[in-house]
């Protein structure tokens, strides 16, 4: 069941992403009083994001443990993952705060949730790494379109081939320069 469930990771992991986005973009529309009757939706949204960011840390910590995801940078997508929910809940909280005055204003909650913005852009960075290969954004500037080197990857070969069973750090390289050569070359059909 475990297993089951950090699979769903992938599924719900982008609608905290949807949410909190629109939420902080829907949030500069009201700065200076302006358009009072988005903070309802943007209530809603916040709410619901910071729900859908814990779920989807969740499933991503089932994925980690119960699946074969290993190396640094699963364990940095995770960790940040974590932070980005831990900041999506004091953000709602710092909402729930402002609005029933506590706090004399927005202020504490805007900056959460734009300091939480920008975690859940890195985090989504990590994880798109993960998916789509290290290089997958700047690959797409102009000039960055360098033939491969696939030094590292042949001798990884060369390395694997000399021996009768693969270690655990053996099977992280080997699943990394797989995944790599997927990015470059299958994932953007």
């Amino acid at each position: 069941m475990e297993l089951f469930i950090g699979r769903l990771h992938p599924l719900i992991v982008h609608f905290p992403i949807a949410l909190l986005v629109v939420a902080w973009f829907l949030e500069v529309l009201t700065i200076g009083g302006k358009r009072a009757g988005l903070r309802l939706g943007i209530n809603w949204m916040v709410s619901l994001g910071a729900i859908t960011a814990t779920l989807a840390a969740l499933f991503g910590w089932f994925l980690r443990n119960f699946d074969d995801y290993s190396g640094d940078l699963v364990q940095q997508h995770q960790n940040w993952g974590l932070i980005t929910a831990a900041l999506a809940i004091l953000t709602l909280f710092a909402l729930k705060l402002s609005l029933n005055g506590t706090f004399p204003n927005f202020l504490p909650y805007r900056i959460g949730l734009s300091v939480t913005m920008a975690v859940l852009v890195f985090t989504s960075h990590l994880g798109a790494s993960l998916t789509h290969g290290e290089d997958f954004l700047s690959s797409a500037f102009p000039g960055n379109h360098q033939p491969q080197d696939h030094s590292g990857s042949k001798e990884l070969l060369a390395e694997l081939n000399q021996l009768d069973s693969f270690t655990e750090t053996h099977q992280d390289r080997l699943n990394l320069e797989v995944r790599a050569i997927f990015a470059r070359n299958c994932y953007q059909c």
